[in-house]
């Protein structure tokens, strides 16, 4: 197990490097490829378009052939995608590459809460899915400075070469190590577990598509809300740099927090903070440079609890669609994703004052936060709790 959980690691830590790592390598390519913003737009937008839409078919994969192969077969693909991205020569090769890594991404964080959700009891799977997560997360930062040092070095060509083959080495090792099967007993925990009905999940899609807002504000609208607010001189990179250290300091402590209260009180408590942050931004958005931080790593620690919440999926899904039901439920993540960034987009078209308009933007996310946790904790199916309790002894 040991093994497998390492191996688990180093792939989600591939994942989260390929899902930022454009932010550095990407002008690059622009400039030695000599792309047109629209064909640097979709070079972008390729990764994630395809990530998402693979979501639910990997799901269906995983019910039908396991996490192994599936899992290890499309990263190998992600590893070819690379290296086509690396050797490219023009837009549609780059792109061709860039689509074939979000394949290869595609499978990896929902293969893993898949397996050991399989394996363990909700509670366990939970810690192990949190603590691969925390060490997985890692990626991002090893795909800012550390990969501008590299490619500033030795060329973006060779930084997406080493990264091909570091996946490559990935898929091969989850090809080797991770069990084909679970447990008799586990397996048995799985299937005993009553009959699905979909109401019965239906109360974790406000919750999904809101566990990345705060990723939002991270990948896109922060800067916009800092220049504008606090004037153009405002350092950027730093503030992103400590909302980053924030997310990853605080997911290291989230497998420990499982050990002492249940998911439910975890993802209360998180999704409390978090709107308790954007409402204060709401009211006074240009306070300081000091509580905009605070509250942007806070909003941006919010989606640490998305191993916490799928995980509490599982304990409703029954074996034969554990995989197309965490498919469904990951691709409201990314929904919710392009849908916030959409109507930030058109918040701040309105001819308004930048305080006024980032008190809506926050005043919007206070909104979504506060819907989604009232349908968690008035809608949650009373039956999860002794669900989680009688498997709490794995």
């Amino acid at each position: 197990m040991r093994t497998s959980l390492s191996v688990l690691c180093a792939a989600f830590l591939g994942s989260m490097y390929f899902r930022s790592y454009f932010g550095v390598v990407g002008p690059l390519v622009s400039d030695d490829l000599a792309l047109s913003p629209v064909e640097f737009g979709w070079l972008a937008s390729a990764f994630f378009g395809s990530f998402a839409l693979l979501q639910i078919p990997v799901g269906i994969a995983f019910d039908r052939w396991g996490v192994r192969w599936p899992m290890a077969s499309m990263m190998v693909l992600g590893a070819a995608g690379s290296a086509l991205l690396a050797s490219s020569s023009g837009f549609w090769s780059a792109f061709a590459g860039q689509v074939a890594i979000g394949i290869g991404c595609a499978p990896v964080f929902m293969g893993i809460l898949y397996y050991l959700g399989r394996l363990h009891s909700p509670d366990k799977a939970a810690r192990l899915a949190a603590t691969v997560s925390s060490v997985g997360s890692m990626g991002a930062l090893i795909s800012a400075s550390p990969l501008s040092f590299f490619t500033a070095e030795w060329g973006w060509r060779a930084a997406c070469w080493t990264a091909s083959a570091m996946m490559l080495a990935c898929a091969l090792s989850i090809a080797a190590s991770l069990r084909r099967t679970p447990s008799a007993r586990s397996a048995r925990q799985t299937t005993e577990r009553g009959t699905w009905r979909l109401p019965k999940l239906l109360y974790l899609v406000p919750i999904c598509f809101t566990l990345s807002l705060g990723g939002t504000f991270r990948n896109a609208w922060a800067g916009p809300y800092l220049t504008g607010v606090f004037g153009h001189g405002t350092n950027v990179g730093t503030v992103l740099t400590a909302v980053s250290v924030f997310g990853i300091a605080t997911s290291f402590a989230l497998p420990f927090a499982l050990l002492r209260w249940r998911g439910r009180t975890i993802v209360i408590a998180t999704y409390m903070v978090g709107l308790l942050s954007a409402l204060l931004l709401a009211f006074t958005p240009g306070f300081s440079i000091l509580s905009a931080s605070a509250g942007l790593a806070l909003l941006y620690a919010m989606g640490n609890v998305h191993p916490v919440a799928m995980t509490e999926a599982q304990a409703l899904l029954p074996c034969r669609m554990r995989g197309i039901g965490l498919g469904a439920l990951n691709t409201f993540v990314f929904l919710g994703v392009s849908a916030s960034s959409s109507v930030f987009g058109v918040l701040a078209g309105l001819p308004l004052s930048a305080d006024v308009t980032y008190a809506l933007v926050f005043g919007a996310t206070a909104t979504a936060l506060a819907s989604a946790l009232a349908v968690y904790v008035a809608c949650r199916p009373k039956a999860i709790e002794a669900q989680w309790v009688a498997t709490g002894s794995d």
